[in-house]
């Protein structure tokens, strides 16, 4: 599973730190967050900074420290939520998002006795496969740079960077460009395709790779037939330019969609179209 990003648990810093000192170290012991290197007279904020980063360090190698921080999340959504607690929770859950969890809220009751909000809440990774995300963006760093399409490798890991920050649109219109770059690096090296070195020759380039109306199988290096591959990779193409840079358009959840797509359609072009010996 995903580590979470120190964004995120800045966000549940926030959202926690107005509950009183007793409340956050119930939640603490409640997510089995608690060692003894939490100093109870610190401040909340403190309390809960140690608490957290003491796990998310732990959590690369540790899957129960990740676990802790998870189940952190999911107590304090099912603590009693003072209004203006509750305004930061979307916040939070747009975070979780970006690390590949989706924090799942269903609302129990809204008149607790003392003013504020109660939640059941379930945290859902995203990814069904064992492997990370990250190792497939990492390999694909390996395989842009090792072809020389330096191009494509700049516009990728800026995507990453837009990623991570949580730039959603930014990250969208970086990884349309990737694959542009790397649609046209292609056709220049496996289709004859002339690059006149303008803007926008994705949608032509990306006719030389693959054939209308061919049938299978496909033959390796040579354009993909329409049925094994071409309808793939131009609906991938095609998806890529919907919701792009355009703000307020792209949330964590479908950036991460796009990321995961365009990552596995530039794999499987250039697994397709290997490097000329």
């Amino acid at each position: 599973m995903n580590n979470l990003s120190t964004r995120t648990l800045a966000k549940m810093i926030k959202v926690a730190k107005t509950s009183g000192k007793s409340d956050i170290l119930d939640l603490i012991m409640e997510a089995n967050l608690w060692t003894d290197r939490i100093d109870k007279s610190a401040n909340r904020q403190e309390i809960l900074r140690s608490a957290l980063t003491n796990a998310h360090s732990k959590a690369a190698r540790d899957d129960n420290a990740l676990q802790a921080l998870l189940d952190f999340a999911r107590c304090l959504a099912e603590s009693d939520l003072l209004d203006d607690q509750i305004t930061l929770m979307p916040e939070l859950q747009e975070s979780l998002r970006s690390d590949g969890y989706e924090l799942v809220l269903d609302i129990v009751d809204s008149s607790v006795s003392r003013g504020g909000w109660r939640y059941s809440a379930r945290i859902l990774p995203f990814d069904s496969s064992q492997a990370p995300l990250h190792q497939e963006m990492t390999a694909l760093e390996g395989d842009l740079s090792d072809r020389g399409y330096t191009t494509a490798l700049g516009h990728y890991r800026l995507a990453l960077k837009h990623f991570a920050e949580q730039d959603h649109p930014s990250s969208n219109s970086q990884l349309r460009t990737t694959l542009e770059s790397l649609i046209v690096s292609l056709a220049v090296d496996h289709a004859g395709y002339v690059d006149n070195g303008k803007a926008n020759q994705g949608g032509v380039a990306i006719k030389k790779l693959y054939a209308v109306g061919g049938q299978p199988p496909a033959v390796l290096g040579q354009p993909l037939p329409e049925k094994d591959g071409g309808t793939l990779i131009q609906g991938i193409w095609d998806i890529s330019h919907l919701n792009g840079s355009h703000p307020g358009l792209s949330d964590a959840h479908e950036a991460r969609i796009r990321m995961q797509l365009v990552t596995a359609a530039a794999q499987f072009l250039l697994r397709h179209f290997p490097a000329k010996p």
